[in-house]
């Protein structure tokens, strides 16, 4: 019997597009309270292949918006408005990054967080600070794209926040691109600050 001589299968390291998502909590004075660290994100969800779909083919797109609504998620020929914005300005709670309470698990198509925390220093709210969106720069053997937003507890009560996500305007109407149950619910003392980053990162 003639022994076939064994291949060798050297296993290749996964690569493409990650998202990442952390969540850092201070007091006051700036002192972290809490830091989940960096971790995977899971949830791309429809609505940025529908945008990319109309990108591609230089068509119009539509998709559910943050309303339940269908619009254009993509119009064609207006690259000069508004298209897939994220950069959302102080207490602007329509788009950008959001945070909610719900933790029913991530779906393909949801459209929404399942309960978003809005702008106030009401039960149910919290306040947002603008949303920063860096440069795309070479990090060690990657290249990162960060976003991060401050968020700020003014109820009187600690906030608990279970699902972060992002929100996109396009031509005045509003989508989520993003949503995440974190693995860990986090705590947001009463006069303390949430401060969520996502990193959008490529490895050659």
């Amino acid at each position: 019997m003639i022994k076939m001589k064994e291949k060798k299968i050297s296993k290749r390291k996964t690569h493409g597009i990650q998202l990442l998502l952390r969540c850092v909590v201070r007091d006051p004075d700036g002192k972290v309270i809490s830091d989940t660290g960096t971790k995977p994100a899971k949830s791309f969800v429809i609505a940025i292949l529908e945008f990319i779909y109309g990108m591609f083919n230089n068509v119009n797109r539509s998709t559910e918006d943050t309303s339940g609504a269908s619009n254009q998620v993509y119009v064609w020929g207006q690259w000069t408005y508004d298209n897939l914005s994220v950069r959302a300005p102080v207490s602007d709670d329509d788009y950008g990054l959001v945070v909610g309470t719900g933790d029913t698990a991530e779906d393909n198509e949801d459209y929404k967080l399942e309960t978003q925390i809005t702008e106030g220093i009401g039960a149910g709210n919290i306040t947002h600070g603008a949303v920063i969106a860096g440069s795309a720069a070479v990090v060690g053997a990657n290249v990162d794209l960060e976003l991060k937003r401050a968020f700020t507890n003014l109820t009187g009560s600690t906030i608990t926040v279970k699902e972060a996500g992002i929100y996109t305007e396009s031509q005045n109407q509003f989508f989520c691109i993003v949503r995440d149950v974190l693995g860990s619910p986090v705590n947001v003392p009463d006069n303390c600050s949430l401060t969520v980053y996502y990193t959008v990162r490529t490895t050659v």
